[in-house]
């Protein structure tokens, strides 16, 4: 794993730019809910996985653990367009409509 040095914000596209066909742990700096749907506007990288999903999950599970409050994301930068649903607190996906 690689850890970001720098903790600079990115937009997703740039971030794929700079880390392509990777597995990403992202925290959510600015982002907004639309239409059952997460929209992030910013985010930081808090580390590179290559191609190794399950130690990005495992560093996410950790990170979540200690501080439930911030949002944390596990993405894989091959994918254009983040589409990140929202679950109430009971699991059910929100309505998209």
């Amino acid at each position: 794993m690689q850890t970001s040095e720098i903790k600079t914000t990115l937009t997703w596209q740039k971030l794929r730019t700079l880390h392509p066909d990777r597995w990403v742990l992202v925290e959510a700096v600015e982002a907004t809910t639309q239409i059952g749907h997460r929209v992030i506007s910013l985010l930081q990288l808090v580390g590179d996985f290559d191609n190794n999903w399950s130690q990005a999950w495992e560093q996410y599970k950790a990170l979540h653990h200690t501080d439930k409050q911030r949002e944390y994301y596990v993405l894989h930068t091959p994918t254009e367009t983040l589409n990140i649903g929202v679950m109430d607190a009971f699991g059910h996906i929100l309505s998209q409509q």
